[in-house]
């Protein structure tokens, strides 16, 4: 039996063993990491298809590669989105191969462009929790994914509050009023933000956003079906679509009535 021969038993037999040999050859690598990837930390000078092996078993053990190929980072990445933190100098297909699996992974990017941003949001909401003074268009971007990302914006701009207001009512919750123009463009937007907000507005701030609103020729159905169906609302509901609502209005009116 040769000495390879050898050292290649002692090493099925235990991985460690390769830590005893100078220079294993790339049998050795294999042999070693197959049986324990986190070997790969022992070997100096790994060869691609021993780093390729190892990362496939722990994607985490990237941490250990020096200077990897850029195949070998986005191996990495596709196996575990967050390893990309162990990954110093990650090449751009490689960002975006990580986010790509998961938007978390832009909190590891440094300076991190618009379209990575973009991206992220895209692919989970919540990852704008992670991104520094996010601009209007990633803002929007992310509540659109989901209205409950307005919760992680620091400074949200109105049109993206809009946006979630438009999808949930309970957006309001997260949201400072500072003004009653502010109220009343919400207000607008979605009817129903009133469910939480109805103790901190007087009823002529309310009449003169819904005299406004209803006299449009091009309300959205679902806005005055919203309004009939607000309990909240003390009012005689029908009487006022009769006396301020558009011609459109009344119809959406006659329409759900005939549908009770």
């Amino acid at each position: 039996m040769s000495k390879k021969e050898k050292d290649l038993k002692l090493i099925y037999d235990n991985p460690f063993h390769i830590k005893n040999i100078e220079d294993p050859d790339i049998e050795m690598q294999l042999t070693a990491v197959k049986k324990n990837s986190s070997i790969i930390q022992y070997i100096k000078y790994p060869a691609i298809e021993v780093q390729k092996e190892a990362v496939k078993s722990n994607p985490y053990l990237i941490e250990y590669i020096k200077d990897p190929l850029e195949e070998i980072q986005i191996l990495s990445v596709k196996g575990s989105w967050n390893s990309l933190k162990y990954i110093k100098s990650p090449t751009e297909k490689t960002k975006h191969e990580a986010i790509n699996s998961k938007g978390w992974a832009i909190q590891f990017i440094k300076e991190p462009s618009l379209k990575m941003q973009v991206e992220a949001v895209k692919k989970d909401y919540d990852s704008i929790r992670y991104i520094k003074d996010p601009n209007e268009k990633v803002q929007i971007e992310a509540v659109k994914n989901h209205w409950s990302a307005i919760k992680y914006i620091e400074k949200p701009t109105v049109e993206s509050q809009k946006i979630a207001i438009s999808q949930s009512e309970e957006a309001i919750t997260y949201i400072d009023i500072y003004n009653e123009e502010r109220i009343k463009e919400f207000l607008k937007v979605n009817i129903n933000i009133l469910k939480y907000i109805y103790e901190d507005v007087t009823e002529e701030l309310i009449d003169e956003v819904l005299m406004e609103k209803l006299k449009d020729e091009d309300i959205e159905e679902k806005y005055v079906k919203d309004f009939l169906n607000l309990e909240i609302l003390d009012i005689d509901k029908i009487k006022f679509i009769y006396n301020y609502g558009s011609k459109k209005a009344k119809k959406i009116l006659i329409d759900y009535k005939l549908a009770i």
